[in-house]
């Protein structure tokens, strides 16, 4: 039988997921939430999720 994985290396997942697609931002963890920055821009939304997507509109508002 297969164990579930524990929420430290499925977050750890996540923020290397989070990484691969935004390479230019980091990512910070903190009692609010999660911050993403880049240069001297800053977005932090409650969940890592929440700051991924308003990333992928960041991204596409920039391209656009």
């Amino acid at each position: 039988m297969s164990r579930a994985p524990n929420a430290d290396f499925v977050m750890e997942r996540l923020l290397q997921e989070a990484g691969r697609e935004f390479p230019e931002w980091s990512f910070e963890r903190h009692r609010s939430g999660w911050t993403a920055t880049r240069d001297e821009t800053r977005f932090t939304r409650p969940s890592l999720a929440a700051l991924r997507a308003i990333l992928r509109v960041h991204r596409t508002a920039r391209r656009g």
